[in-house]
């Protein structure tokens, strides 16, 4: 019953997508066709195999060994706020677990070592080899296929950056595809936090959060071909690698600047937004609701 209703829901999306879309006859039903039989075929690939599992298993390993050097470089910095051992007993209340000193800088070594692969042009091979599947299957022009590919690893803000020479070439259609790739996928730095997070109450989290950018991607575009169906010829081109580093520690550098940037947005955001919540929550207590008990947000969504 579980997948007949997931069928059924996969085809409203379709549906809705077809519905709002601006230029129903120009639909490239080839891209739509292959996308939906890729997204089938990674899902059998990436969720039967017993070899691909067995990956995902070793990349929930090497997730594990990241989190212990991060706590290493963590309790060197920051003592037992970082993971160090306390030099006091714990009385029990509350937690000495602190969020920005021992879950969130994990995010500055994922940044760093990316930026250190990158330039040992180790992670635009993985991203050359993807995109051509995309490009292949789907028919889709290089350009779109290579910032498609990049969002499996990237965030919406760096992948446009490795086809920046031909952003000004792609079609209406090809930039909505691009954009709404973006949008569908998640940061890598992003994407091992979520999963050092998660990893205690699910189990292999990595790979979950991994196979869902992945198929995601082959679906994005789909879903982007319905509702702004690219026109003209697809537009070729070639991988061009962000700002190259002059060498491996100036990459490490500016890998670490990079996640630097992207930990104190996120800190900031964290704030903000439950700082909002708490207040809107306040709001909403002051109306009157049957049962004494308060609506707040998490009440309202769920």
């Amino acid at each position: 019953m579980d997948h007949w209703q997931s069928a059924f829901g996969f085809c409203c999306i379709l549906l809705l997508a077809w519905s709002v879309g601006e230029n129903r006859r120009v639909i490239a039903w080839r891209i739509v066709i292959s996308g939906v039989l890729l997204q089938v075929a990674l899902g059998v690939l990436l969720l039967k195999v017993p070899a691909t599992q067995q990956l995902f298993l070793m990349l929930n390993d090497g997730l594990q060994a990241l989190e212990r050097a991060t706590q290493a470089g963590t309790a060197f910095v920051f003592g037992f706020l970082g993971g160090a051992p306390q030099p006091f007993a714990e009385s029990g209340n509350g937690s000495t677990f602190v969020l920005a000193f021992r879950a969130l800088p994990i995010i500055l070594v994922i940044s760093a070592l990316s930026s250190l692969l990158f330039y040992w042009r180790l992670l635009p091979w993985i991203v050359r080899m993807i995109s051509r599947v995309f490009e292949r299957t789907m028919g889709v022009g290089g350009a779109v296929a290579l910032s498609t590919a990049a969002n499996v690893f990237v965030g919406m803000v760096e992948a446009p950056l490795f086809v920046r020479p031909y952003l000004t070439q792609l079609s209406r259609g090809e930039l909505f595809i691009v954009m709404t790739c973006g949008m569908a996928g998640i940061a890598g730095t992003m994407m091992v936090l979520y999963a050092s997070i998660l990893g205690p109450v699910i189990p292999d989290a990595l790979g979950h959060i991994l196979i869902a950018s992945i198929i995601s991607a082959p679906a994005a575009v789909v879903i982007s071909v319905l509702m702004v169906p690219p026109t003209g010829a697809p537009t070729s081109g070639e991988l061009v690698p962000p700002q190259p580093a002059s060498s491996s520690m100036d990459a490490v550098t500016r890998g670490t600047v990079d996640g630097l940037n992207l930990l104190l947005n996120v800190v900031a955001l964290l704030i903000v937004l439950i700082a909002l919540v708490t207040l809107a929550n306040a709001l909403l207590g002051w109306l009157p609701v049957p049962g004494g008990e308060p609506l707040t947000l998490q009440r309202l969504l769920g």
